[in-house]
């Protein structure tokens, strides 16, 4: 097996959009975005010595205080579909190779977090608390809408219904006044119930970058002008991703944000998507270690939409400089 370095966008993405349940984080797009907040960024591919692709792998490094820093590839590395059963030793493979080929920066560590769900284990790597969230909900497009409808919680049926009634009203954001009012609608949330969330400047850029690479759209919800709520999607290969939500305070007996949901899964089964995915919810057991008592809510709401609660292998760490990084991990908590 090979480590190579891809220098072109659509080898890249012809690899990584074709894969069962692609990964937003580990398109080209995302990599260039990374790039405009200053990360450098590189990607590889691991290949059989035909030269035909086995996984595919997206890092940015992040620096820290100290000097040292590491390369992160969120939901990477990318496992071929069919090779999901060896993913193990296919990005053993490939962390080996990337250590043996050595990088510019100075890194500490390489963080990892695949979508597989069989564990990945690895003389040296160490689980580690995870930044994506570690388990989702998928709900699969591939049936018709009179399934999804049974799929779904009775209450969740209800309050479709209700905000049909009501008159709430769902379309694509075109403007850039659609996107303050997006983003004005996010610091309300996070304010009134008390969560950390991107700040509106990366949100923006977030938006502005992807959309122009037809990944991102944002979605709002309305009653005769006024917005109820909004989320961001990301649409890559099969996959339409629901990335960040917000809600009006005011209004709430309206249901906006299940009428905001319906319209998203609705249109992302009629283009074609395969999965529509609620992007984190709690893992089953609270003993978890990223089981977070905040999210109990959003868990029950996105539970009611039916689907697969999916827990991947979660966040491993691959130390370079091992006595450092086990100081730095005690320091870390």
């Amino acid at each position: 097996m090979n480590l190579i370095h891809i220098p072109h966008a659509d080898e890249w993405d012809t690899f990584c959009s074709a894969q069962r349940h692609a990964q937003f984080t580990q398109s080209w797009a995302w990599g260039e975005f990374w790039k405009t907040l200053g990360r450098p960024v590189i990607r590889v591919a691991l290949t059989d010595d035909q030269g035909a692709w086995l996984l595919a792998a997206q890092f940015s490094f992040f620096s820290r205080r100290w000097f040292w820093g590491y390369w992160y590839a969120p939901r990477g590395p990318v496992v071929r579909t069919d090779l999901q059963d060896a993913s193990g030793e296919l990005i053993e493979e490939c962390l080996r190779q990337l250590r043996a080929q050595g990088l510019p920066a100075k890194a500490l560590f390489w963080r990892i977090e695949p979508a597989v769900t069989s564990p990945v284990s690895s003389d040296g790597l160490m689980r580690a608390k995870s930044y994506m969230p570690s388990t989702t909900l998928l709900l699969d497009l591939n049936v018709s809408e009179d399934l999804l409808r049974k799929g779904m919680h009775e209450k969740t049926r209800y309050n479709i219904r209700v905000a049909e009634r009501k008159g709430v009203t769902v379309r694509v954001a075109q403007t850039q006044d659609d996107l303050q009012r997006f983003l004005a609608l996010s610091e309300e949330t996070a304010t009134r119930d008390r969560f950390l969330s991107q700040p509106s400047s990366y949100m923006r850029a977030t938006y502005e970058h992807l959309h122009a690479s037809g990944v991102a759209q944002i979605r709002l919800a309305e009653r005769e002008g006024v917005l109820l709520a909004a989320s961001m999607e990301m649409r890559y290969g099969d996959t339409t991703t629901y990335l960040y939500g917000a809600s009006s305070s005011t209004h709430r007996n309206l249901m906006a944000p299940y009428a905001l949901h319906w319209d998203a899964i609705r249109e992302a089964k009629q283009e074609g998507f395969r999965t529509y995915d609620f992007h984190g919810i709690n893992p089953e057991s609270p003993e978890d270690l990223d089981y977070k008592d905040s999210w109990k809510g959003i868990t029950r709401f996105k539970l009611g939409w039916g689907g697969e609660r999916i827990t991947y292998a979660g966040t491993a760490e691959y130390p370079l400089i091992p006595w450092v990084y086990h100081l730095l991990r005690r320091f870390r908590g």
